[in-house]
């Protein structure tokens, strides 16, 4: 049956709604996920742009972790029938899908912080369109995006009522940040000791070592700005706009200029993600305090 669900979309293709799966996808991508973050983290509020960041990482990482343990196959791997596209984003593995969980995650997130019955049907709209978008590209399976959906949600809830009841106790809650960030961290070194003595040879490792070094940039980024550089997210608009315009330019620059610098490894991978997460949630913020386009947090 999810063949013929596959074969189905295969035959209705054309250049246009190509086009359209290709735009409607990349709402599942890392550079729409860094642009709304950042603007909500500098702008709006830290509280809800930490929901947001935390629910899709923590999201992705168990994606990934799945992924890993159960190494399905895509479609466009297992049938000579299925053309794939857009593969530069189907580097790992299929089940379940990483973007239809990532987006589930997020806008999940979003319609819990917002409360408004029109972006929840939004996001509801805009899910269900990146799953389908998924399947249309030929590079998941139904049951992949379908299991992407409920893990989102699922998650993002649990992400959502944990930053809403801790938050406000700071010391506790920075704690438990630090315990998290901790853990992942050693899990992170273990694996890449292991990666480098040829541990994961032949298995899709990758996509772990960009999300963990994310994951520890932008958390561990985080428990830095609280002590070294709390920033107000105020402001009249002209800052703001400043701030955001130079902060994506600067975090992307980052994430891309730093690609060539480097090796192609594991380990420099998660470095570069580790640095671009950092800047986003600490050393951007801190700079920013210097030339003026934050202020200091009032006590």
């Amino acid at each position: 049956m999810q063949e013929n669900i596959l074969l189905f979309f295969q035959d209705l293709s054309s250049p246009l709604l190509d086009k359209a799966a290709e735009g409607i996808t990349m709402l599942g991508e890392q550079y729409f996920y860094i642009a709304v973050i950042a603007f909500v983290f500098w702008n709006v509020s830290k509280k809800s742009g930490l929901t947001l960041a935390f629910s899709y990482l923590i999201s992705a990482l168990i994606n990934t972790a799945v992924k890993l343990l159960v190494r399905a196959p895509r479609p466009f791997e297992s049938l000579a029938s299925i053309e794939g596209k857009r593969l530069h984003t189907a580097t790992g593995y299929s089940f379940p899908s990483g973007h239809t969980q990532g987006a589930a995650a997020f806008f999940t997130a979003g319609a819990f912080l917002i409360r408004k019955t029109w972006f929840t049907v939004l996001a509801a709209v805009l899910v269900v369109l990146v799953a389908v978008s998924r399947v249309y590209l030929g590079v998941h399976w139904p049951v992949d995006v379908l299991f992407g959906l409920l893990f989102g949600v699922i998650i993002a809830w649990g992400i959502f009522v944990l930053v809403d009841r801790l938050f406000e106790n700071r010391r506790l809650f920075l704690k438990i940040l630090g315990i998290l960030v901790g853990c992942l961290g050693v899990v992170t070194v273990i694996m890449l000791i292991l990666d480098a003595v040829g541990s994961f040879e032949g298995i899709k490792i990758n996509d772990y070592f960009k999300l963990a070094g994310t994951t520890l940039g932008a958390l561990g980024g985080f428990l830095l700005e609280e002590k070294l550089a709390p920033f107000s997210t105020g402001g009249k608009a002209l800052r703001k706009a400043l701030r955001y315009i130079l902060g994506v330019a600067t975090t992307v620059a980052v994430m891309t200029g730093l690609k060539p610098l480097f090796p192609e490894t594991d380990v420099f991978d998660c470095l570069r993600y580790l640095l671009t997460g950092l800047w986003l949630t600490f050393l951007f913020p801190w700079v920013g305090m210097k030339i003026k386009l934050f202020e200091r947090e009032k006590p």
